[in-house]
Formats: structure tokens, C-alpha cells, sequence
């Protein structure tokens, strides 16, 4: 009896124009050919998943083969007591899946130990990384954003591992990878904390859909997706679709076995998007600015946790880039300070500075007034322009705006900006 299998490898899908939800066909076909007669075939295709976040409206297969669902996971399976020539099996699925989900519950961080795989082993070094980036954080879904946040920024995405099993320890010592060596990674971190986990196989979308690799790790009774390749806990973009979980790349597998030889499959996946629909806006941003000092202003107006990768933008001799993912609590607001370096504006003059925020379906782009020793709040504008900054011609509108505004610094925040360029 001769087994052969094939593994799934995974390229860099890049995202554009977020998806909060999406409508999809799926298909995948499997094609057995043997030129000599085999005997006793069995085919176990992986097919497709459902979970909270991904739903199969209706799924049909060929003839002569059929579907067998264990734990809410889909295989192909086609049986023969002898076959020779070429066979095609084909199976279709209508799929929906929706984000963000809700979740409600984040339970305080109690550290402990999980059982690993070979490829999603932990040593010393791992275990020492993972117990710091998670002493300060108080919550489940803090840790998560941390360790998700961190093993994106830490691994150098590179196309040459694509073929490579990328077991956690060596991805750690030689942080190059793509997204199997990434998920490997993110899951040893979260077993060495007492994470339960799932390596999740499937497909992403960038300028076409690509198989890629992902985690869940188990926050209470509910498991949230986190995708370190692409820096997104909890709210992914809508364009993944779950195919296997597993606890390794290991098990991304189908499988064919056979009396004989001669014998060989192959399988390949298609992808149709029938309707796509962007994030709503879930995040109220207000940005205050007074003299040198920026304040960002973030509302959680919703009843669910929100974990929105949050990026801040202005023209880079004023700040640096400042982007991770944040853990906002429902109905609670966070606020982010930064100090401008605004040694190269002019005193005495109004300049007006263009800003960008995004965060998955919120996009605000705006401007700021700065005059010196004043307190100015945004002005939300509908497009985004690349950051520069303008000067006015006249100081003297600069003097008489400081008069003008100097009665209203001491005014406090009585808004929120829900304005956005979607």
C-alpha cells in the first residue's frame, strides 16, 4: 500500500481595501491518474470549514463521491475497488463569512503550559519572550494582540522558505519565514503561555486568492482568529476562507492510498467572489492638537472588544509612523499622546499639517492647524493627500489667530469624528 500526500505552501497574499464581509464560490477538484489498474482507492480530500466567522450556505459533489463532515470540518471522500486512466472529483461550495465578530468576555491572563508539536515547539529563548511581551498586560485578548503584534514586526517575510516545514525554534534563531513559519511561531508563543491553538489552512485574497496559513487561540468559549502575517487579531479581513484545522502545517493534507503503482494526484482550487461588502465604520477618532503635543482620541461606541491594527500617519519630520494593534474594551475610549518635532515650522506662522488614521474600516483623513501655543481639533477632509505641510504668506494671520483662539484653549472635548474617506 502506497500513500502520497500533498502539502499546501504558502505565498504572501498583500490586502488592499478591507472586507468586512464576503459571498464566495469555492471549488476544488482532485484528479487521480493511473496508467496501470490500482485496487482498494481511497481519496480524503480537505475541503472546507465552518466556524463563527465562516458559514456554507450549500455545497454539492461529483457522483460517486461524498461528503463526511467531523468537527464542523468537510473531506471529500471517494472510494474504488479498482480504477485505472484519469478520474476528476469535484466538489463546490457557497460560502459567507462576516467580521468582525463579537465577543464580549476577556478574561484576566493566568500563564500556564500547553503540549506542542515538533514544528510548534518552544524552547528556553521563546518561552523567555513570550513570559515578556505578556508581564504587563492584564487580559487574554492583550496578550494576544501583543504576541501577534510582535511576531509580525519580529519575522522577515521571505518567498525562499515557501517550501520549508519552518519548525517554531528555527524561525526564532533565523526570523525568515512565510506564513507556515510566522503561525508556527505565533502558536509556540502561545502554547508556552497556556494557549489552546489551532493552525488554520486556507486561502486569502491580494490580486488573486493564495493558499495561506493563520492561528486561532481559545479567548473563554470562543476561538479568535489572528493573522501574524498580516497583523490582525480578532478582526481579519473577510477575504480568508478556512479550509483544515490542525496543529501544525502537518495536517494540511489530502490524501490518497492505493494497491499498486503508477499512480499519482493532484488537486487544484478555484475561487469566485460574488459579493463583497467593506468594514462599517466601528471606531470614532478625534485628534486635538496644542502647540506640540498631539492627542488621538479613540471610541469604542459598540458592546463587543474591538482589536483594530491602528496606524498613524503624518509628514515624517514631525512623527514617526506609530501603527500596532490596540485592544479597545466596548463603550471605553483610549487616547495615544505623541510629541511633534516641529523644529523645522516657522514661528509666527499658521501651518496646516495633513494626517491619516487607519483601522480596518475606519479611515479618517484630515488636517491640522498648528500655531504655536494654541489649541486647534481636527478638521476631517473627505481624501487623503500625501502628507506635506503648507505655510501660510502672512504671519500676521498666524499673531491673530493666537489671539483669536487663545479664549477657547481651555476648551474640552465635546465630540467625536465618526468622518471617514470609505
Amino acid at each position: 500500500m502506497k500513500f502520497f500526500f500533498i502539502f499546501l505552501f504558502f505565498i504572501l497574499p498583500v490586502f488592499s481595501i478591507y472586507a468586512g464581509e464576503i459571498t464566495l464560490q469555492f471549488e476544488k477538484s482532485w484528479v487521480i491518474s493511473a496508467n496501470e489498474t490500482i485496487t482498494d482507492v481511497a481519496l480524503n480530500g480537505s475541503f472546507i470549514l465552518e466556524n463563527d466567522f465562516q458559514q456554507v450556505l450549500q455545497k454539492n459533489v461529483t457522483d460517486g463521491a461524498e461528503f463526511q463532515i467531523i468537527d464542523n470540518r468537510t473531506y471529500v471522500i471517494f472510494k474504488s475497488p479498482e480504477f485505472s486512466g484519469i478520474k476528476t472529483i469535484t466538489a463546490t461550495a457557497m460560502i459567507h463569512a462576516n467580521y468582525p465578530i463579537g465577543i464580549r468576555d476577556n478574561p484576566f491572563f493566568v500563564p500556564g503550559r500547553r503540549n506542542t508539536t515538533n514544528l510548534t515547539r518552544f524552547d528556553a529563548d521563546i518561552s523567555s519572550i513570550a513570559e515578556s511581551l505578556s508581564s504587563d498586560k492584564k487580559t487574554e485578548l492583550e496578550v494576544l494582540s501583543s504576541l501577534t503584534d510582535w511576531t509580525y514586526r519580529f519575522i522577515e517575510y521571505n518567498l525562499s522558505y515557501k517550501d520549508l516545514p519552518s519548525p517554531a525554534i528555527e524561525v526564532y534563531h533565523n526570523p525568515n519565514a512565510v506564513c507556515v513559519g510566522y503561525t508556527h511561531l505565533l502558536i509556540s508563543l502561545l502554547n508556552s503561555l497556556g494557549f489552546e491553538t489551532h493552525f488554520v489552512s486556507g486561502y486569502a485574497f491580494a490580486d488573486e486568492w493564495q493558499a495561506h496559513a493563520w492561528a486561532e487561540a481559545k479567548v473563554g468559549e470562543k476561538w479568535i482568529p489572528l493573522d501574524p502575517t498580516f497583523r490582525e487579531t480578532l478582526t481579519l479581513d473577510a477575504r480568508h476562507i478556512a479550509t483544515s484545522y490542525s496543529d501544525d502545517q502537518s495536517g494540511a493534507f489530502d490524501v490518497l492510498t492505493a494497491r499498486g503503482k503508477g499512480f499519482r494526484f493532484n488537486s487544484t482550487v478555484s475561487i469566485k467572489t460574488l459579493d463583497k461588502q467593506q468594514f462599517e465604520e466601528f471606531l470614532f477618532v478625534h485628534p486635538v492638537l496644542y502647540d506640540d503635543e498631539l492627542k488621538i482620541i479613540l471610541y469604542n461606541p459598540t458592546e463587543y472588544y474591538v482589536t483594530p491594527t491602528y496606524e498613524l500617519l503624518l509628514p515624517d519630520y514631525l512623527l514617526s509612523p506609530d501603527s500596532q494593534i490596540l485592544v479597545i474594551a466596548p463603550e471605553e475610549s483610549e487616547t495615544r499622546m505623541y510629541h511633534l518635532n516641529t523644529g523645522k515650522l516657522e514661528a509666527g506662522y499658521a501651518h496646516t499639517i495633513p494626517y491619516y488614521v487607519d483601522m480596518q474600516g475606519t479611515n479618517i483623513n484630515g488636517e491640522l492647524t498648528l500655531v504655536k501655543g494654541t489649541l486647534r481639533e481636527a478638521s476631517p477632509t473627505q481624501y487623503y493627500e500625501p502628507p506635506e505641510v503648507k505655510t501660510e504668506t502672512c504671519p500676521l494671520i498666524g499673531l491673530a489667530l493666537v489671539l483669536i483662539l487663545f479664549s477657547f484653549r481651555h476648551t474640552s472635548l465635546a465630540y467625536l469624528h465618526p468622518d471617514s474617506s470609505e
